[in-house]
């Protein structure tokens, strides 16, 4: 254990100690404090397991950029894993454990993965999981258990979340010095600005408390600028606020944190100006075993010190290459830590610089590297040597190794909409590209300060300044003379980590390389560089420099990998906001769903509404049940809920006249008493519809709609009314929930009507197919149709939904002495696939004409509707149209994959891309037939009935030879339905 609390320093407030619990024990740290910044100060050092190998981690960063120290804070509901150690305020009573370990962090069996480091390098997993083929689900189980490093609660989140919408003339994002002075400079030319900081207060990290801003302290300037900021009534300032993602249209996500009853709140910012101010990550450099706990940036270690108080070890090396490290040397020295050495990869450091070193009394090593760091589970020190000269090393005492590379431009928001970065060798980073530049910036951005590769304080404000008040990035001053470029020596030491999170060594780039990876992000994938959830923050242009000298070629010929949305992780809840659970939408059920529920219905959801699938018996699978319920309406008789269709009631007497228009088919010569079947159009001729209306007399009509589309149907036909044929006398009205409805289905459907009594003829002279009755049943008030979505003897029984319970308790009653079962979906759909009837989303598909679909002769040739101009255009009367035809399996044994692609025989062979002919759209087990069928699309299918095609699946590596036959498997002439 070896950090601790310096007495006095930091922001934090000492008088409010706050407990909490990691890995179940209680430390106290102090408000302000963050869960990092408590642990150093209680002497916490391991706090994690690397993803890959489980080697011991502990603090690396101070903020976005920490790798390693991935914890999971809350229970309960409120556990949420993979949260940076480094971004948990402390609060009261707050718990928190690592993850990613097993039995504990301590005792970590999983660490045998780093005995057997050798065989498992990047992309073992592409090599080694190919053979035999029959164990690949196995492998697939294997990995995906080991995938991850949390675990996602159970239970619903119980915490609440907004969402807010905003337009602003100009966004600054970063409240640093540059920042502050964009968004001061903007007050003189914008109405509404938006400033926000990841921080609790703002005025950024790397500013001295000594350096001085136009003739001010670097503090009182800062309150300064807050102050006319807040002053103006123009300004929103954001703390605790993350911007995740740069969009299309300059749209900014942001997430904030929020302390009340809301946990996080999402702002959508439309921007007309944004100012990125978003500073600089610090590089690490690299040298063996450089993820030992005790390992720090340079950076994180001062943060901590000088916001926090909390002193990350007692004795302590600085491996640097720049000027701007040597700070972190000088204040930890004053804090009391002792300073072993400062090692400089420059061959060459200041006289100035190296005289305040002597001064101090610390060993300057000068042209020297690290090569190894020396320890277990916390580093005990390190092994140096002098730059190109790795026999002479020198050993170090030390439990605490700093070590800064430089800084790399936080450009992430840069590149997510299309920027892209480019390589300035004379800092050694990637910085966002000037507007001139082939990947110059999103529209309306400008990047400025750190952000754009400008380190001086000076230099900070100033470009700050020309960002807010709307110059361009070329406008900012350059970089101040800063000496020679960076040096970041790269030793032959094993175990060089590049990638702390996911366990990316140098090793495994050089690999990558030499089995034929040459794009960064071909690399970046094959290795999982810079894929986890710091999104390579900490990389920076090192894993570019390694990937390049692999090549033999330089950083700025090779490119670098593009970063993605999100910045930082963002939770689901945040994403969702405040739509959870139930929303206006409401789940809907039918008058007999208590009756469904009670007798082992399986539901679905459809559309908005609840239907039961099927009814499965002690003992039965899912397709036991379907084909018990289909082969029973075909044999005896079935009841099925379809109260869920769309209805509609039209009164008036110029119905017909909106029914001629929005269906292909005329209206005007229907009875009263009869139904009709019909099919809608959009106006770009493709099928949006198709259902049964009856005429019930000569100026009311009833209609009935799929279930999916009531709603689109209803306004469509308001539209032909009000605008198409404005001045119609037609009411329509919905009347869905109006009516509970129920069809009687199967041979024996007559015999069970006639139980119930009706004081209407129900014979077939009577009540002949596609007609209308209305009277009473089982002594309730009734209208019956008489259609069929089975193909066989069918009639749809429609009542007040109050009396639709009583009904359909007679039918069940007296259905028990002709065999009645219920059915749900899935039997009804296995019934149409056998009937050969399309349905809208499978068949009608958006793209299907009525003629793709056998409906060419029910179209109208004496009249106009909706989509009839676009039928006569030359691409829909083509004769190799994808067509309805119906499939069957030559192996009657096998069955036809669904969503399989259609191909010729001998088209599997051919040189990508393979012509496709078609596709399945419906795919069923049919009792009737014993064998699997389908229907399906297929070009210039009526024509080539009878003849074999592959149903190819790459889903599910089948090719299963098929036969195309006509779509209607069952009683081609209608005659049961005719009965």
């Amino acid at each position: 254990m070896s950090g601790w609390r310096a007495a006095s320093g930091g922001r934090i407030e000492r008088s409010r100690p706050i407990e909490f619990h990691f890995n179940g024990r209680r430390y106290v740290g102090y408000q302000g404090d963050t869960l990092a910044s408590a642990l150093i100060a209680n002497g916490v050092d391991l706090l994690a397991r690397s993803f890959k190998y489980h080697r011991p981690r502990g603090l690396v960063a101070y903020g976005a950029d920490e790798p390693n120290a991935l914890v999971e804070v809350g229970e309960g509901a409120r556990r949420e894993p993979n949260v940076k150690a480094t971004q948990v305020r402390l609060v009261p009573g707050l718990v928190a454990r690592s993850q990613n370990c097993w039995p504990t962090v301590g005792f970590d069996l999983m660490a045998v993965n780093d005995l057997i480091a050798p065989l498992i390098p990047s992309g073992f997993y592409y090599k080694t999981f190919k053979w035999p083929v029959a164990a690949w689900p196995f492998y697939e189980r294997l990995i995906r258990r080991a995938a991850g490093m949390g675990r996602a609660p159970a239970e619903p989140d119980p915490d609440a979340y907004e969402t807010v919408h905003r337009h602003a003339d100009c966004l600054v994002i970063g409240g640093g010095v540059a920042g502050l002075a964009a968004a001061e400079a903007a007050l003189d030319h914008a109405e509404s600005l938006v400033v926000v900081d990841a921080l609790d207060t703002f005025g950024g990290l790397g500013t001295a408390e000594e350096a001085r801003i136009d003739g001010q302290p670097y503090g009182a300037w800062v309150e300064a600028v807050l102050a006319r900021l807040r002053a103006s009534g123009k300004v929103t300032l954001l703390p605790r606020c993350t911007a995740y993602g740069h969009y299309d249209g300059d749209q900014v996500g942001l997430i904030e944190e929020v302390a009340g009853a809301v946990r996080l709140r999402r702002w959508m910012i439309d921007a007309d100006r944004i100012v990125l101010a978003t500073g600089a990550f610090e590089r690490p450099l690299l040298f063996g075993a450089n993820d030992r706990p005790g390992v720090m940036l340079a950076g994180a270690a001062q943060a901590y010190l000088n916001r926090h108080a909390a002193v990350p070890g007692r004795r302590c090396v600085l491996y640097a290459n720049h000027d701007g490290a040597y700070e972190a040397a000088f204040d930890l020295q004053r804090a009391g830590v002792a300073i072993a050495a400062i090692v400089d990869a420059r061959a060459t450091v200041a006289e100035a610089l190296a005289a305040r070193c002597r001064t101090a009394g610390i060993r300057h090593l000068a042209g020297h590297m690290i090569a190894q760091s020396r320890g277990r589970r916390r580093v005990t020190g390190c092994v140096v040597h002098p730059v190109g000269r790795p026999d002479a090393t020198v050993a170090l005492t030390c439990d605490l190794i700093l070590t800064s590379g430089g800084w790399n431009p936080a450009a992430h928001l840069f590149t997510h909409s299309g920027g892209r970065l480019r390589h300035d060798a004379r800092i050694g980073a990637l910085v966002p590209d000037a507007p001139s530049g082939p990947g110059g910036p999103p529209p309306r951005m400008v990047a400025a300060g750190a952000c754009a590769g400008l380190f001086e304080l000076a230099d900070c404000v100033a470009s700050g300044r020309a960002a807010g008040a709307g110059e361009t990035v070329g406008a900012a001053p350059m970089p101040s003379p800063s000496g020679e470029p960076p040096v970041a020596p790269v030793g032959t030491a094993s175990k060089q980590f590049v990638d702390l999170q996911n366990d990316v060594t140098v090793a495994d780039l050089g690999l990558a390389v030499r089995e034929g990876y040459r794009s960064v992000e071909h690399v970046k994938r094959y290795t999982t560089l810079g894929m986890g959830t710091d999104q390579g923050k900490l990389i920076g242009l090192n894993g570019v420099e390694i990937i390049a000298a692999a090549q033999g070629k330089s950083a700025a010929a090779i490119g670098n990998s593009r970063p993605r949305p999100p910045f930082s992780p963002v939770t689901f809840g945040a994403m969702a906001g405040p739509f959870v659970g139930d929303l206006l939408s409401p789940a809907r059920t039918t008058p007999m769903h208590r009756w469904h529920a009670a007798h082992g219905a399986f539901f679905a959801n459809v559309g908005s509404w609840r239907r039961p699938q099927f009814y499965r018996r002690p003992g039965e699978s899912d397709m036991d049940a379907v084909v018990r319920e289909a082969s029973n309406v075909r044999r005896q008789v079935g009841l099925t809920d379809v109260s869920t269709l769309g209805k509609i009631d039209l009164q008036g007497p110029d119905v017909a006249r909106l029914l001629d228009h929005v269906y292909v088919n005329g209206w005007s010569t229907l009875q009263p008493g009869r139904c009709r079947y019909g099919v809608m159009l959009r106006e770009d001729g493709a099928v949006m519809e198709d259902g049964t209306t009856t005429r019930l007399s000569d100026d009311r009509w009833f209609m009935t709609t799929t279930t999916g589309n009531a709603e689109r149907i209803l306004a469509h036909l308001e539209r032909a009314r009000q605008v198409d044929l404005a001045g119609l006398d037609v009411t329509i009205t919905p009347v869905t929930e109006q009516w509970g409805a129920m069809a009687i289905a199967g041979p024996r459907a007559r015999l069970l009507l006639g139980a119930l009594e009706p004081d209407f003829a129900i014979d077939n002279a009577a009540l002949p197919f596609m007609s209308m009755a209305e009277g009473r049943l089982a002594g309730i008030a009734a209208r019956v149709l008489r259609v069929s979505f089975s193909g066989e003897l069918a009639y749809e029984i429609y009542t007040a939904s109050g009396d639709a319970p009583a009904m359909w308790a007679a039918l069940v009653a007296a259905g028990d002495a002709f065999g009645l079962m219920p059915y749900g979906t899935e039997a009804m759909m296995t019934m149409r696939i056998e009937k050969g009837l399309f349905v809208p989303g499978f068949e009608a598909d958006g793209r299907t004409l009525p003629d793709d679909l056998g409906l060419g002769r029910m179209v109208s040739t004496k009249k106009e509707f909706v989509g009839r101009r676009s039928l006569g255009r030359s691409a829909f009367t083509a004769p190799d149209r994808k067509q309805l035809v119906g499939l069957m399996t030559v192996d009657p044994t096998r069955s036809i994959p669904r969503g399989a692609q259609i191909i010729r025989y001998g088209s599997a062979s051919l040189p990508a891309p393979v012509p496709m002919d078609g596709h399945v759209t419906s795919v069923a087990f049919s009792p009737e037939l014993d064998r699997w069928i389908a229907l399906g699309l297929v070009a210039g299918g009526r024509a080539a009935l009878g003849e074999t095609r592959i149903a190819a699946s790459p889903l599910t590596n089948e090719m299963v030879p098929v036969m195309l036959c006509d779509p209607v498997f069952i009683d081609p002439e209608g005659r049961r339905l005719r009965a």
